[in-house]
């Protein structure tokens, strides 16, 4: 047995790879979603939701938990919204 590539097979099993464009075109990517929308403008990206929710899924994180960590992630990243159990983002 080669531990060594076990090792390395078990710890990429606990990465959770972020995609930089993310954090470099959260902006972007929420004004395109926007532009000749009728109604409340969005306020939360498909990118960062579908983050979220690999998030939630692989760490079985409770609603309330995942709003933790999108205040953390605020701190850590100023661009990114914290949001809410309500689906309310500030």
């Amino acid at each position: 047995m080669n531990w060594h590539e076990i090792d390395e097979k078990l710890i990429r099993r606990g990465e959770l790879i972020l995609d930089p464009d993310l954090l470099e075109h959260h902006q972007e990517e929420l004004e395109a979603a926007n532009r000749r929308k009728v109604g409340r403008p969005y306020r939360i990206a498909d990118s960062y939701i579908q983050l979220l929710s690999a998030v939630r899924y692989l760490y079985g994180m409770p609603y309330r938990q995942l709003e933790g960590f999108t205040r953390s992630l605020h701190t850590l990243v100023p661009a990114l919204p914290t949001g809410d159990y309500s689906g309310y983002a500030s």
